[in-house]
């Protein structure tokens, strides 16, 4: 049995599934392209920088559904998963990535997780210590879904 989706009582659910969420979508696309592997992928194997919107949006879904698709969040996941199976390659300084590095892979995730408390501190009035705890721990069962 894999891990147990997220429901609808997750803070995830609130923080993350609340429209103000989408204003960490340009954030969190800056912060992964930071990282070397990650940044080197999208220049060599997306249309990124020709069709940003486009791309933003074909990702929503299935980022998304990882989160909200109940029972299917799982199948979702791995299915992101797959979707970066053959990104891989040499970047432009000689070093070879793989999108399924785990750093790389999970730096991408830890993303979400930051903006998410971003979100809530910044537009929905803050959140406690204690939630932000339990937002990390839905963060590690809403990544525990890739596995």
């Amino acid at each position: 049995m894999g891990p147990t989706p997220l429901s609808p009582d997750a803070l995830t659910w609130r923080y993350f599934g609340d429209w103000r969420g989408m204003l960490q979508g340009l954030w969190a696309g800056s912060m992964q392209n930071m990282h070397p592997g990650l940044g080197a992928g999208v220049e060599q194997h997306s249309r990124f920088f020709e069709e940003r919107w486009e791309r933003l949006l074909r990702s929503l879904y299935p980022i998304g559904g990882v989160v909200f698709d109940g029972n299917r969040a799982q199948q979702t996941a791995q299915e992101v998963r797959d979707y970066h199976r053959n990104i891989k390659g040499i970047d432009a300084k000689g070093r070879r990535y793989h999108a399924l590095d785990p750093d790389t892979f999970y730096w991408a995730h830890a993303t979400f997780f930051v903006g998410t408390i971003l979100t809530a501190d910044n537009f929905m009035g803050g959140i406690t210590e204690e939630q932000k705890r339990q937002l990390f721990a839905e963060h590690i069962q809403w990544y525990r879904c890739t596995e």
